[in-house]
């Protein structure tokens, strides 16, 4: 790890700890992280939302079929009670589908009853989500949440497959936005905070790819950079 911060994991002189702000939502979020966004991605935007969000977890792996601690969190499925920290909670999958839920859908709403949701979120790229979804099977016939609204992604430095695709601390963000307003999460849970410190990282990271091409310039066209009584 070297110079990194254990919390954040990003370098310890761009860590963006002081700038999460964790707020409780009333809602639980699993990450499910696939391992080059847990180790080797620098623009994942997870692990900031997971430190954002109370109670929220991060399991990494890519097939969780037989994930001990995934497996007792979605252990109330299907309207069964649960167990240990399944208890009382109505898991879904965010991901879209025909099928799936709306957040003011009222047969989510019933489904839901006086449980507590839990969100699971693939953290991956779209070609790696859709493996992880394929390989674990016990997300198959879990109920999938979906946005109500249409949404374009803010990562103006990463270029994504399409416009509608967003990072996962967007897609965290807006889904409680729409939680809040069907009266799901808690009203009162500002959740901006999550908005500001992805800025912060995609300023970060448009100011390193400017000091990039400058640096190459300067190598290809040093005479640009000369100055006059050289």
């Amino acid at each position: 790890m070297g110079d990194r911060c254990y919390r954040c994991f990003r370098p310890v002189s761009n860590c963006f700890c002081p700038d999460i702000e964790t707020v409780d939502t009333g809602v639980k979020f699993v990450f499910l992280m696939h391992p080059k966004e847990a180790y080797h991605q620098k623009t994942g935007t997870g692990r900031l939302a997971s430190l954002s969000l109370a109670s929220s977890e991060i399991i990494i792996g890519i097939d969780f079929t037989d994930n001990t601690r995934l497996n007792e969190l979605l252990s109330g499925r299907d309207g069964q009670e649960g167990y240990g920290d399944g208890r009382g909670h109505y898991p879904v999958v965010l991901y879209p589908a025909r099928d799936a839920y709306f957040t003011d859908s009222p047969a989510f709403r019933d489904a839901l009853g006086d449980r507590t949701p839990l969100i699971v979120v693939v953290d991956a790229t779209w070609f790696f989500a859709n493996k992880m979804m394929h390989l674990s099977r016990n997300l198959h016939d879990l109920p999938k949440l979906s946005f109500r609204k249409e949404y374009r992604s803010r990562f103006e430095f990463k270029e994504q497959p399409d416009p509608a695709c967003l990072s996962t601390i967007e897609s965290s963000y807006y889904l409680l936005e729409e939680l809040k307003e069907a009266g799901i999460a808690r009203r009162d849970a500002d959740v901006t905070g999550l908005m500001r410190v992805f800025q912060k990282m995609v300023r970060h990271q448009l100011a390193c790819q400017q000091e990039r091409h400058i640096a190459l310039a300067k190598e290809q066209y040093p005479e640009l950079f000369s100055s006059p009584e050289e």
